[in-house]
């Protein structure tokens, strides 16, 4: 083991978390996820292609980077509910502020990610220095930016650049780009779970009152969880402009509730400390593929909500059954 990774490894132990890579309780979402593949390729089999699973990943890929900002909100022990509004308001000032299809203003794209993270440095701000419960901060900011994208923006349209639209849709040599997101995504878990801030955010989503007794700023771990969050998400805003080649403002509300059920899917555990976001990618993508089959087999719309409401239930309910049996065995 080497010289960082160790005290890395003992300060986890010491704020009582693990770092383990995959949870015991896990391995049903990935089973899951595998049964999925293997009906979805069953009913399209040129599904099996390169560039047929990167088109995949990439409608997937806002709602992988939305799961991965609620992800480290959730493993604080808070939520964030201004995800889906602080993207579509990146996603609007890409559409009207670059430049249009020139992206003369490119130099633009720099303040834009800020605003993203500005959002969610107020957010941890209200929860971290001022007391306020992560729900109502966050459902405030909800409503706040959601309404600055329509300002902006009233209705679907503007024009995006090229060069973003040409990002997220091109290839990278024979790969398409969006498998370099999902494991930019993934190596940033890796780098960030293994970091002191990392342990930080997991320690103080386990105890707070032990991370704070083992010298853990609680507050400032906090502030920077929700602009991580915020980065994050204004990330996928830009993300959803290449990929749709317009600013969509009222796009946000129907990724929120995805992104949560992302978490739950994937094992992240809502009371903080345990779970990570490589599972919520996992989460995502059996949303996902769910989506993929009902649209595959010509099902009505409504069938895919229903399919992954009962699939939150389901995975819920089978996590939550060995602490009801051990409850009605004790006496």
């Amino acid at each position: 083991m080497s010289a960082v990774a160790t005290p890395t490894r003992e300060k986890a132990r010491a704020a009582g978390i693990s770092l383990k890579r995959l949870p015991r309780g896990q391995w049903g979402t990935v089973l899951l996820l595998a049964a999925l593949v293997v009906a979805d390729f069953a009913v399209q089999p040129n599904l099996a292609d390169v560039d047929q699973i990167g088109l995949l990943l990439q409608t997937a890929m806002p709602a992988v980077l939305l799961a991965a900002a609620q992800t480290l909100a959730v493993l604080s022990r808070g939520v964030d509910l201004s995800v889906g509004s602080v993207m579509v308001t990146t996603n609007v000032l890409v559409a009207t502020k670059l430049g249009g299809i020139d992206g003369s203003h490119m130099g633009l794209i720099v303040p834009i990610v800020a605003v993203g993270a500005a959002a969610g440095l107020i957010n941890g701000a209200l929860i971290a220095y001022g007391g306020l419960e992560p729900f109502v901060a966050t459902l405030a900011s909800w409503a706040i930016f959601n309404g600055v994208a329509l300002l902006i923006l009233p209705t679907d349209g503007g024009a995006v650049p090229t060069t973003i639209t040409n990002l997220v849709i091109g290839k990278v040599g024979p790969i398409p780009s969006s498998y370099v997101g999902v494991a930019i995504v993934l190596a940033f878990w890796w780098y960030l779970r293994r970091s002191p801030l990392g342990v930080r955010i997991l320690a103080v989503g386990s105890d707070e009152s032990r991370a704070f007794l083992n010298g853990i700023d609680v507050r400032r771990t906090k502030l920077l969880v929700y602009a991580l969050s915020g980065l994050i998400a204004g990330l996928a805003g830009i993300y959803l402009a290449g990929a749709t080649s317009s600013g969509t403002p009222a796009a946000g509300d129907g990724f929120l509730l995805p992104s949560l059920a992302a978490v739950v899917i994937g094992g992240t555990s809502l009371a903080g400390g345990r779970g990570g976001i490589g599972l919520s990618v996992m989460g995502v993508m059996v949303l996902t593929f769910i989506t993929d089959l009902v649209t595959n087999l010509q099902l009505p719309s409504w069938v895919a909500v229903v399919a992954n409401a009962a699939m939150l239930l389901l995975v819920v309910s089978l996590r939550s059954l060995p602490n009801v049996l051990s409850r009605k065995e004790t006496p």
